[in-house]
């Protein structure tokens, strides 16, 4: 069964959690000095640096995109001061381009619903509501076919238009109603509404305005690592390596089936013994290769000390170890599980989302978080492996596998003087690939510009 974009799981969402968003031509549109906006929070951006997420997939490649459009939202509640605040500007031009989704896909392309940066060209004012002009930078994934990436001259077409909902106030059950199309074992609601929008649905009555998109940059696959040289990290008994934890969710049916299969993979496959932590929270599995040391703390979703909140123990994994698991729903992108700035630690991390479409979802949120003033892209300090496409759970133990027996014996390597002999990204997407089955679209992104490489270690 599918999970994550496919799922119902997140039924009792509010209808006031999601603020769906859009755009209008508005005629008289009064345009201001252009503002830009960055969402890592620099004061004086220039717009300039990383037009991307940094992807290198398995047998995916990916393009920046620009996003031109006009946002229209009536200032009550939260969005009283968005005539001034251009954090919440960034936010409704956030929530409108994920409606682009649908006529991405039937162009081709995996479309990434965070902007990584909004150009604010014009502001004007209706009574009550504010108009916004915009133009957003964001990237989308591309099916590699063979193995050279497209240049941008190869890409026809390279530009298109996307009907995208006009009006956050008009939204109302019956146009989530009329203007959306899904199979027979879910249905639309508020927080999915992006997910199965048809605007071209005979009984659609919703305002909508065109978006247009411009692909502007075709973006390489170099040959790039994980930072060994952060995860090989000095312990006081002499070894090296790191921590790592993964937090599987609940199961759909049985709540420890995901649990239990990664403890399969962990000890059948990789011949490990665990020891289970004195108040059940999870079981501990040290691996050791020479001078090599991994420790792997398998958390249990029945036994979490906060238990009924699933997203606050995920967080609170995020701020001790060096990689981070996850293998359940997205939600449609609504779980709050990377968007908390404070939960990250101040290092390097690699965080594995094994959830449908996590590229589109959660990719930048975690950049966004990791972000610093030295390194505004967040690509630095955070490696995220992500899936283009939904993917399944039985997909995840063996994925995890494929990455877990990757890093160690690249670290391995490194320890006994053959650096040439670490395993790069590119190769450990493609193994994960192979490792299972479907159309998943497995890669990592924040990892093109990394710093590590064998020639580094001599």
């Amino acid at each position: 069964m599918m999970f994550g974009g496919e799922q119902r799981d997140i039924q009792t969402q509010r209808w006031a959690s999601i603020v769906a968003i859009v755009a209008m031509a508005f005629v008289g549109l009064a345009c201001g000095e252009a503002s830009v906006w960055d969402p890592n929070g620099n004061s004086g951006w220039n717009g300039g640096g990383k037009e991307d997420s940094g992807w290198l997939g398995a047998d995916t490649f990916e393009v920046a995109a620009v996003v031109q459009g006009v946002v229209r939202q009536r200032t009550t509640g939260d969005w009283s001061d968005l005539a001034h605040d251009t954090e919440l500007q960034h936010q409704l031009v956030d929530t409108q381009l994920k409606f682009m989704k649908n006529t991405a896909e039937e162009n081709g392309w995996r479309f990434n619903q965070l902007a990584d940066r909004v150009t604010v060209t014009g502001i004007s004012t209706e009574f009550d509501t504010v108009i916004v002009e915009y133009e957003a930078v964001t990237d989308m994934l591309g099916n590699l076919r063979g193995s050279n990436v497209p240049s941008l001259d190869d890409i026809n077409p390279r530009q298109f238009v996307a009907a995208v909902p006009a009006e956050p106030g008009a939204i109302d059950f019956g146009d989530i109603r009329d203007c959306s199309k899904t199979d027979d074992s879910h249905s639309a609601a508020a927080y999915n509404f992006h997910y199965y929008f048809q605007p071209s649905q005979p009984a659609c009555s919703l305002e909508v305005t065109d978006a247009k998109l411009t692909i502007t940059q075709v973006f390489g696959r170099p040959k790039t690592y994980p930072e060994y040289d952060r995860l090989m990290q000095p312990g006081d008994d002499g070894f090296v390596g790191f921590s790592a934890a993964l937090v599987p969710n609940r199961g759909d049916n049985d709540p420890l089936s995901r649990f239990t299969a990664h403890k399969r993979m962990l000890e059948d496959e990789l011949n490990l013994q665990g020891e289970e932590a004195p108040d059940g929270a999870f079981v501990r599995y040290q691996w050791v290769e020479g001078g090599v040391r991994m420790v792997i703390d398998l958390y249990n979703p029945t036994e979490l000390p906060w238990m009924g909140n699933f997203a606050s123990s995920f967080r609170k994994r995020l701020s001790t170890y060096t990689l981070v698991h996850y293998n359940g729903h997205s939600s449609y992108g609504t779980k709050n599980l990377l968007n908390d700035t404070e939960s990250y630690s101040d290092g390097y991390q690699i965080i594995v989302m094994h959830s449908c479409q996590s590229y589109a979802y959660y990719t930048r949120q975690a950049f966004r978080a990791k972000a610093t003033a030295s390194d505004p892209s967040g690509h630095a300090l955070a490696d995220v492996i992500a899936t283009g496409k939904s993917s399944y759970p039985s997909g995840s133990p063996p994925t995890l596998r494929v990455l877990l027996k990757g890093l160690m014996e690249g670290m391995v390597a490194i320890d006994q003087g053959r650096p040439d002999r670490a395993i790069d990204w590119i190769t450990i997407a493609e193994k994960m690939k192979s490792a299972t089955w479907g159309d998943i679209l497995y890669g990592v992104a924040g990892v093109r510009t990394n710093s590590w490489n064998p020639e580094s270690v001599w």
